[in-house]
């Protein structure tokens, strides 16, 4: 599977909090196609998706099914050019933006569920990684941590720190400034195994840095980061090592 084409979907379980795994969107020649996930069997509170009854079965269409249709923003309304900006994704403004890119960098976050879109990190085959995520957590942080925020600069170098202590995930990873040194929020739930082998595996081998600031956008769209660096090609995946992400059927 070229990840760079697919999303994966998450969902929360409204009981124990805690995210599941439950499919996988992919980008191919003839449209789309949707996999359910082994994290879909996890929890016997998770609903099949609408038009999507079968667990092993493979949904293909020329174009973008609704639920994940309707997690886009109207390229008409007035505010799309601002939110693709903090997105990052505007670099290009002549050619149309892939719906995967877009799903992937903002969550395709939806007040009326709980489902999340996001990319996992790919390690290239001579090691090297690339992979871009806003801070999460930063609406939870103390107001100096709010002000050390809006200070930082694009190209900022950020640091990596393991929060092996973390009783909700002992993966967790807290992103902070330096120079003064500040919290500035945690790396996604998602990819927090992924970085954290990295990090064990060679504590020089990712660096971290401000891809953008966005002062006036929503907490959660505030600072987007961009992970880079050259790892052992040989170092286990977030994808093989996470059972919930394996499809059902194999593709």
């Amino acid at each position: 599977m070229n990840r760079n084409d697919s999303v994966y979907v998450a969902w929360q379980d409204p009981d124990s909090r805690f995210w599941h795994v439950v499919g996988c969107l992919r980008s191919i020649e003839s449209g789309y196609l949707f996999s359910y996930t082994k994290g879909a069997l996890a929890s016997p509170r998770f609903t099949k998706f609408s038009g999507m009854d079968d667990f092993t079965g493979k949904y293909v269409s020329e174009d973008l099914f609704p639920l994940f249709k309707n997690r886009l923003l109207s390229s008409r309304r007035p505010e799309y050019k601002k939110f693709i900006s903090w997105l990052g994704l505007n670099n290009n403004e002549t050619s149309e933006i892939n719906p995967i890119e877009i799903l992937a960098r903002s969550g395709g976050l939806r007040a009326t569920d709980k489902l999340q879109m996001f990319k996992s990190i790919e390690v290239c085959d001579d090691g090297s990684v690339e992979h871009y995520f806003f801070s999460h957590g930063i609406s939870h942080l103390s107001e100096s941590a709010d002000l050390r925020v809006s200070k930082l600069e694009e190209g900022e170098r950020l640091l990596l720190c393991p929060d092996v202590q973390n009783k909700y995930d002992s993966s967790a990873v807290i992103i902070r400034a330096d120079n003064p040194a500040e919290i500035v929020g945690f790396c996604p739930r998602f990819f927090s195994g992924s970085i954290s082998r990295m990090l064990h595996d060679d504590p020089a081998s990712l660096s971290l840095t401000v891809e953008r600031i966005s002062h006036d956008a929503p907490y959660h769209y505030r600072l987007l980061c961009k992970l880079s660096g050259k790892v052992s090609p040989t170092l286990t995946t977030w994808h093989d090592n996470n059972d919930e992400a394996a499809l059902i059927i194999t593709l």
